[in-house]
């Protein structure tokens, strides 16, 4: 069975873009309102349902058949982890004031704008995975396909953008993070999803302007030289030691025994980032000097 071209993966991702962004729009409404919260849970539910039929009526397009085996109503009213749906909204809301039923006050919380975007950004959430969910169930009940690819929608976080282009089995866990716009797309092999366009290196994206959620320090790095895929990694890691009564930014990543910059260090406290480099260096060959020493560049 071929494999979908990238223009269709990236309409696959504007309709399921397009839906969350009408659903964040209907409930803001309701929230204006003070609809009660019955009725918040309800449209969430149905744009829900419709994330997750768009989903399996285009991975069935992708197999040429007239209609998907996926139940779409499975999908709906319940949360990524399995939940009625209504408990992560209730959980959110509770983050600002115990969650009233119905009709909401006036009033409920101090930062309007926070407080929305809070709620927001789960209800997005939750409507994409309903999607992904059904997407996934639609090819893994066609035996054609036994992996999917996944499709970043640049510009994309320092998260995803080594995962550009992955190939995973049908059954393994698509691993996201909360925002993650993401999608998977039903392929046979690696080449497949090279010729179609969907793999590129960390250092293509950072060239293109892939990469959104650099910070200043790390585009300077990588332009400085650092390995991109060290800088990208190092996030993950982040902490703000304290260092001779002084606040840095460091990183866990490359710290372990085994690791080569620990065993070129092994008595080196902590590994300073980018962030930190350019705040203590005095001009730019001290930078470059420092960024050598905490194994950014070579």
């Amino acid at each position: 069975m071929a494999t979908p071209s990238l223009q269709q993966a990236r309409s696959h991702y504007e309709r399921q873009r397009r839906i969350a962004a009408a659903a964040v729009v209907a409930v803001r409404r309701l929230f204006q309102r003070r609809a009660p919260l019955l009725e918040i849970v309800s449209t969430v539910s149905s744009y829900q349902l419709a994330s997750a039929t768009a989903s399996a009526n285009t991975v069935a397009g992708f197999a040429e058949s007239q209609s998907a085996l996926t139940v779409p109503s499975a999908f709906a009213g319940v949360s990524s982890y399995g939940f009625p749906i209504a408990e992560p909204i209730i959980a959110t809301i509770d983050k600002f004031v115990p969650a009233p039923v119905e009709p909401l006050p006036d009033t409920w919380w101090s930062d309007a704008a926070e407080f929305m975007g809070a709620v927001e950004q789960l209800i997005v959430s939750e409507i994409q995975d309903a999607g992904r969910s059904a997407s996934q169930t639609e090819f893994v009940s066609r035996p054609d396909w036994t992996n999917y690819v996944r499709v970043l929608n640049p510009p994309s976080c320092k998260r995803c953008v080594p995962l550009a282009g992955r190939v995973y089995r049908d059954l393994d866990h698509f691993e996201r993070h909360e925002q993650c716009d993401c999608v998977m797309v039903p392929v046979d092999k690696w080449e497949d999803a090279h010729d179609e366009g969907y793999v590129f290196s960390p250092r293509e994206a950072f060239d293109k302007g892939y990469i959104k959620d650099l910070t200043i320090a790390e585009t300077q790095a990588i332009n400085d030289g650092a390995d991109i895929n060290a800088v990208i990694n190092s996030a993950s890691g982040l902490h703000a030691p304290t260092v001779f009564g002084r606040k840095v930014k460091a990183t866990t990543y490359g710290t372990t025994k085994r690791a080569a910059w620990r065993r070129a260090n092994p008595s080196r406290l902590v590994r300073l980032r980018p962030e930190s480099i350019y705040e203590f260096a005095k001009d730019r060959d001290d930078a470059i000097r420092l960024l050598k020493l905490y194994g950014w560049i070579t």
